[in-house]
């Protein structure tokens, strides 16, 4: 139910040089410097010569898979949304949006060409599934938290949509029906894949949400997924839910 990291891993040396490349030239001497003492080397000199040293005795282009885009993250951090729009066009993905929207879309490029993420293709013949949005749910990046389920919406949707398309918020579960999923993914008069996000607080709200699956099931089926943000949750409380979500074989993301 929480990600798991994929088989499919492969180290992908010229996106990796690509962005180490980037980042050395981008950065300003004083910058370099503090790359150097985080690496446990010299810190002086001149600009090329930082550059070089760190080049030599940087991990970047060597880590193991499982961790590179958490580097690649911390590393696109501090830069502004016109140097991530650069590397954007270096990268030959789309360069217009907000600072957030590049930077997740650099890091889900990272996802793509290292092997976390499978590309969904436009015209894509074959009906779109929840163990196909999972992946993405699991790895974009939450730069903020928030007290507030709501909060988190516009990012959703802007993911969801930039990846699969046609998105739609509050759809009703059934005719007539006063529930609402939060997001569907797909043509709303077909099955599509429902996305429900949840912030329980209590055991309470646990059960508030065990108790809709059954109509969100009867509309999704096996293609419902659960998004649920555990900040407030205590562990034995969220252990109750994740196996009760098992036992109701409904997928979930947990972040």
């Amino acid at each position: 139910m929480i990600a798991t990291t994929p088989t499919t891993l492969r180290a992908d040396p010229q996106l990796r040089e690509l962005l180490l490349t980037y980042f050395l030239n981008s950065l300003t001497g004083a910058e370099l410097a503090d790359w150097l003492k985080d690496i446990g080397q010299d810190p002086r000199g001149s600009v090329e010569e930082r550059r070089a040293r760190i080049r030599a005795h940087t991990r970047y282009l060597t880590m193991p898979q499982a961790e590179f885009p958490r580097q690649t993250e911390a590393y696109l951090q501090p830069y502004s949304a016109g140097h991530l729009a650069d590397l954007c066009e270096q990268l030959s993905i789309p360069a217009n949006g907000t600072k957030d929207a590049l930077y997740r879309r650099i890091l889900r490029e990272v996802h793509y060409r290292e092997g976390w993420l499978q590309r969904i293709a436009p015209a894509a013949t074959a009906p779109l599934t929840a163990a196909a949005v999972m992946p993405f749910l699991a790895w974009f990046p939450l730069k903020m938290r928030s007290d507030f389920e709501k909060d988190y919406y516009p990012l959703l949707h802007d993911e969801l949509e930039e990846v699969f398309g046609a998105v739609y918020e509050q759809l009703p579960v059934a005719h007539g029906s006063t529930l609402k999923i939060d997001f569907h993914v797909g043509d709303p008069q077909a099955h599509g894949v429902g996305i429900e996000v949840k912030m329980p607080k209590s055991n309470a709200d646990v059960q508030r949400t065990l108790g809709q699956l059954d109509q969100y099931q009867r509309r999704y089926g096996e293609n419902l997924l659960l998004f649920v943000l555990m900040d407030f949750l205590k562990p034995e409380i969220a252990h109750f839910m994740q196996e009760a979500l098992k036992r109701n074989n409904v997928r979930s993301v947990w972040r």
